[in-house]
């Protein structure tokens, strides 16, 4: 395949992912009372080549559905309460909202240039689009699936994430070098971080005491304080990492290493790497499942889904998805 007929190809010759991970166990803390969250267990792999998303039925890991959308969908997240999945269209310009329930699009919301990314707040109420060629985020209330807000950030946004308490959203800026840091109270940039080269993906820590960065450039991981938003440390990763998942307790990392073919599992306290974890080709994008006990890597290259268990860290499983799987997402809550 022609990578330049069917994407986007990133200033570090790889493409389009999405990915954060969030516990709700700050907001009940806090004591915001949300409504109780059905159990969605599925994974939704968006498949760039394909022009569809692929449904896991993480129970027997085997395709439940394949539910068509926009024009090279390259990332997903799922609602906090699990009935919605939104894809981020990164040639169509636009965000498809998945009923989950149905496995159909029930609106189709237009956004800026390229959306690449895309997390949810976790009270479910706005979703932050990262518009890679437009260098900005769309706002997205879910609500009325209308676009609320448009915030500019730095140059080729490309991955995303907002903290457990939905008081910051984090965007990694892959050309500049750094992290902008949105309050979304404000809807405004609150800080810029520099941190490695061609920074990719981007989550945070389950406390959202930590913002942990894959620089694809430089092969390792920015730790963020996100109290002072300075780098407060440097881990080494594999070759080409760019995505970056938060295991069971916040204890583990495990990023996703595009040109080793690799999961480096590090531990997030010291940096040193616990282990790594060969998976299929091209590892893109992970996700890691509701209950923290398995790890779901999509390998754009390979066409599949590799399965890592997170308590021996492993791959138990690979499923077999659509064409070139930029992404995956799952149901977010506090492994």
């Amino acid at each position: 395949m022609n990578d330049q007929m069917k994407f986007k190809t990133l200033p570090s010759g790889r493409r389009w992912i999405a990915g954060a991970s969030r516990c709700m166990l700050p907001l009940l803390i806090a004591g915001v009372v949300l409504p109780a969250a059905a159990k969605n267990s599925n994974a939704y792999v968006a498949n760039q080549a394909g022009d569809t998303v692929s449904v896991i039925n993480t129970a027997n890991s085997s395709v439940s559905a394949i539910v068509p959308v926009g024009t090279n969908p390259a990332g997903v997240a799922v609602s906090p309460q699990g009935q919605w999945a939104y894809v981020a269209n990164l040639s169509s310009n636009n965000v498809s909202v998945i009923d989950t329930s149905s496995n159909t699009v029930i609106a189709t919301v237009a956004v800026g240039s390229s959306p690449t990314a895309i997390a949810i707040t976790p009270n479910g109420a706005d979703a932050y689009v990262a518009n890679t060629n437009a260098s900005d985020i769309s706002v997205i209330d879910t609500v009325s699936n209308a676009v609320i807000a448009t915030i500019a950030v730095g140059n080729t946004p490309s991955g995303i994430a907002v903290s457990p308490d939905g008081t910051h959203v984090y965007v990694t800026n892959e050309e500049d070098g750094t992290v902008s840091v949105i309050n979304t109270a404000s809807n405004t940039v609150a800080a810029t971080v520099a941190v490695g080269n061609n920074p990719f993906g981007v989550t945070v820590g389950p406390f959202g005491q930590r913002v942990y960065v894959a620089n694809f450039g430089s092969n390792n991981v920015s730790v963020i304080n996100a109290s002072s938003n300075t780098v407060s440390a440097t881990y080494a990763a594999g070759n080409g990492a760019n995505a970056v998942a938060v295991g069971p307790l916040g204890g583990r990392l495990y990023v996703a290493n595009y040109n080793d073919n690799t999961v480096s599992v590090i531990n997030a306290l010291n940096g040193k790497t616990i282990a790594t974890v060969p998976v299929g080709t091209a590892p893109q994008a992970e996700a890691m499942s509701l209950d923290g006990a398995h790890l779901y890597v999509a390998n754009i290259d390979s066409a599949n889904v590799s399965v890592l268990n997170t308590s021996n860290d492993t791959v138990t499983t690979t499923v077999a998805v659509g064409s070139s799987p930029a992404s995956v997402a799952t149901q977010p809550g506090c492994p």
